[in-house]
């Protein structure tokens, strides 16, 4: 019996041992399990976190190219004159078809083909479509300065070649996107290059280079003085970003390259100025058989400036002024003489210089003032300029095309 009892014994303590070891295995076993599901669960996160780190990487990456990107289109000149696209018109113009354009772009479209049956013709190159759409867009459209009465309807401030064509004025935008319109419609590519304050053009010739196109600061001034400029001729007038447009370098298709005359001698220099004042010439251009060395130069510039010093005391010289720049002839180190003349009394007032006269005398009458007659502009205040050995007034020997003149815009 005692021996039954001690077999029980052992037999209970030896089951309770297995249960306590049962017990222990399955709470490792438990342990265990959580301990993976935490694993799990933190290398779950990690991806997460990772995959965050790259999403973030990625969407750094993208905001910063697009401010690496220039935009054009929606950008607004002094935060008033947008920048609108027109390449749904153009592309209308190239596939003749503009069943999809809206009104007023099918009224554009409309209004800028006959213009382009006008004035570009077969077998034009492509430079001759360029001078083409310039040579009209100067000749037809006035800067928009705006009038003191308005017609009904009329838009002094145009910015779209919609309201361009219909109105003949325009601000700088206007400019900007009508050539750009004209020119993709011609088959060229055009960026609009801007700052805050103005805007213009950057037209690829099928020489491959780009060119600077500013029609605004040319419609009133002298032809072709902003047309076809290098980056560096445009520096002199023009303030932009171009880090993220073409360079523009080419000079095959400058016009002062395209239009230059031999000249001989620097003598011949004050005969040439003379008959193009009395043909009213507004700009000459001259090449050289030799690149002129530093006596030429300091010849040429006091040549201009003592010639500004005469022409003030012709009759008409009031209104008159002579400027000068050196452009490179883009094949050797030698320089083109570019002469521009301004004719200030074009950019007075649409009446006849008499009847001009007459208003203004009839109102300083009547109010007593001393409204100044714009036909006499230029002569009020008016010094000797002095003959120096280093002048700025004449004609200034950079290579870049830089010169005295400086644009304006509104």
């Amino acid at each position: 019996m005692k021996k039954k009892k001690k077999l029980w014994a052992y037999g209970a303590a030896a089951a309770l041992a297995a249960a306590a070891l049962l017990g222990g295995v399955g709470t490792l076993i438990g342990m265990n399990v959580r301990l993976m599901k935490e694993m799990r669960a933190q290398e779950e996160q990690g991806k997460k976190v990772i995959q965050f780190v790259d999403d973030e990487r990625e969407r750094q990456a993208k905001e910063a190219e697009q401010e690496n990107v220039y935009q054009e289109d929606g950008y607004k000149v002094m935060d008033k004159y947008e920048i609108r696209s027109t390449k749904q018109i153009s592309d209308a113009y190239l596939k003749n078809d503009p069943s999809g354009l809206g009104a007023e772009d099918r009224e554009t479209y409309d209004m800028a083909k006959k213009l382009m049956g006008q004035i570009i013709k077969d077998q034009m190159s492509c430079y001759e479509k360029e001078l083409a759409i310039y040579d009209w867009m100067v000749e037809n459209i006035s800067t928009g300065s705006g009038h003191v009465i308005t017609l009904p309807g009329q838009n002094t401030e145009c910015f779209t070649p919609h309201d361009v064509f219909i109105n003949k004025n325009a601000v700088c935008v206007g400019y900007a996107t009508t050539f750009r319109l004209l020119a993709n419609m011609a088959g060229l590519d055009v960026h609009i290059v801007h700052n805050d304050y103005h805007s213009w053009d950057l037209v690829q010739l099928d020489d491959g280079e780009w060119y600077h196109v500013d029609v605004y600061s040319d419609s009133g001034s002298i032809k072709y003085r902003n047309f076809n400029m290098t980056d560096d001729a445009a520096k002199s007038g023009h303030d932009w970003d171009g880090s993220s447009l073409p360079e523009a370098k080419g000079t095959k298709y400058s016009y002062a390259v395209q239009n230059a005359k031999p000249l001989k001698s620097m003598n011949s220099l004050p005969e040439k100025i003379r008959q193009a004042i009395d043909k009213r010439q507004r700009c000459l251009f001259f090449k050289f058989p030799e690149a002129p060395g530093e006596e030429e130069l300091a010849l040429a510039d006091q040549t201009i400036n003592l010639i500004r010093q005469a022409v003030v005391m012709l009759p008409e010289g009031a209104n008159l002024d002579i400027s000068g720049m050196w452009v490179p002839n883009g094949v050797d180190d030698n320089y083109i003489l570019a002469i521009y003349i301004n004719d200030y009394s074009n950019n007075v007032s649409s009446l006849p210089p008499e009847q001009m006269s007459e208003l203004v005398k009839r109102i300083n009458e009547t109010f007593g003032t001393m409204v100044p007659d714009p036909n006499d502009m230029g002569t009020a205040g008016m010094e000797e300029m002095p003959v120096t050995e280093d002048s700025s007034a004449g004609v200034n020997a950079m290579a870049d095309g830089t010169d005295v003149f400086t644009s304006y815009w509104e």
